[in-house]
């Protein structure tokens, strides 16, 4: 079945008595057991992986559906959730890292998860090195202790693209587990564990939930590599709330339609700026300009709305000026709702990859693309003047 039809008829009710469309909301901390002896045989059923309701910490009815529908989505046999896509990322370090062991995560992932494994996993005694966005890099890079690699495709802001095939080849001959941040495809364009992956991570918090009210993540993974997670989850009390599954998994019903929504508007916008002079580059994988365009056009069947652009050279300096000029884009964190969103982010150098520097970022709506341009046009020609006042 097409994406579209799997998202709407994944984790359904019982139909065989009548039922609502939506799978109800179940808040629970105690359950109880008609008997001791059931009580027990659950948690003993429980202690060897299999998924039962049995406390609130260990999952309700609401968050196994949601698990269900990502299983689906991304095409894993387990699930896992969280209270934000850090924390997801977080717990896949805990879970899969032992002091002595060695991380390698690209240079061009989530910038807080760099954070994280330099402020905390490394104090801890974890290895942690960065490499390149390329196969090469990540092969020179592995050590016989090399427990976890941990990838994203695109990369975070700069938006390289990485032949996963290929790295995950390297993972496995070295022992290895590959992990992906999959949030700008949000699991519906991509999917990591066919293409040799362990663990696929989202942020739910943008495209699966969809409005922007929000905080989930999320972990799919196969079967050989669920157990970790299981035992951090059981032993932390990892757990989310029935209403932000729910919340979830009513977004994921119209995912795909939004997504292609998204995908228009921003490719619109995106060829429309490589035309304006005042752009020096737009940072997207979908234009065939793009370097990583070939990996891509590859493996994905589409896009989604998020992508960047640097401002020409006679711009340079105007990134906050030109986004405190757009009225219908707003200013904030985040990505992956229904609104527009427009940010001047800072990225990295990368020796060999892609020049450091500030980039505008922008996140494409479901408002109409030529509204958007309008508006885009309208800040240029305010930074422009800006210029011109000043030569």
């Amino acid at each position: 079945m097409d994406e579209a039809t799997r998202m709407v008829r994944t984790a359904k009710p019982d139909g065989t008595v009548p039922h609502a469309v939506n799978p109800p909301v179940v808040r629970a901390s105690t359950v109880l057991f008609p008997d001791i002896a059931t009580m027990r045989d659950y948690r003993q059923r429980r202690a060897t992986g299999e998924r039962l309701f049995s406390y609130g910490a260990r999952g309700t009815p609401s968050s196994m559906a949601l698990e269900d529908a990502m299983c689906e989505l991304e095409q894993g046999d387990r699930a896992f959730l969280y209270p934000s896509g850090l924390a997801a990322l977080g717990a896949v370090l805990l879970a899969y890292t032992r002091p002595g062991d060695h991380v390698a995560i690209v240079d061009t992932a989530y910038p807080p998860v760099r954070r994280l494994a330099e402020n905390h996993f490394k104090p801890r005694g974890v290895d942690v090195c960065l490499f390149r966005p390329e196969t090469e890099a990540l092969r020179d890079v592995m050590r016989p202790n090399t427990r976890l690699v941990l990838a994203e495709c695109p990369g975070s802001n700069s938006f390289d693209m990485i032949d996963l095939s290929a790295m995950a080849a390297i993972t496995r001959k070295h022992g290895a587990l590959l992990a992906v941040d999959n949030t700008w495809s949000a699991g519906v364009f991509f999917k990591p564990l066919l293409h040799g992956a362990d663990l696929s991570i989202q942020a739910a918090t943008k495209y699966i939930c969809g409005y922007s009210d929000v905080m989930l993540g999320t972990v799919v993974t196969t079967e050989s590599a669920y157990r970790p997670l299981f035992e951090l989850n059981s032993d932390f009390g990892f757990c989310v709330s029935p209403d932000d599954c729910y919340t979830a998994l009513r977004g994921l019903r119209s995912l795909k339609a939004r997504l292609e929504t998204h995908e228009r508007g921003a490719l619109k916008v995106a060829r429309w700026l490589q035309d304006r002079s005042e752009v020096a580059a737009v940072l997207h994988p979908a234009l065939e300009e793009f370097p990583g365009h070939a990996i891509w056009r590859r493996d994905f069947t589409g896009s989604t709305g998020l992508f960047a652009f640097r401002l020409a050279a006679h711009l340079a300096g105007r990134s906050d000026a030109f986004v405190d000029a757009l009225s219908l884009f707003g200013i904030g964190a985040s990505w992956g709702g229904y609104e527009s969103l427009a940010l001047p982010v800072e990225i990295p150098a990368i020796p060999g990859s892609a020049p450091g520097g500030t980039a505008i970022r922008l996140h494409i709506g479901l408002e109409s693309p030529e509204d958007l341009i309008t508006d885009l046009a309208n800040a240029f020609d305010v930074i422009t003047g800006l210029v011109d006042c000043e030569a």
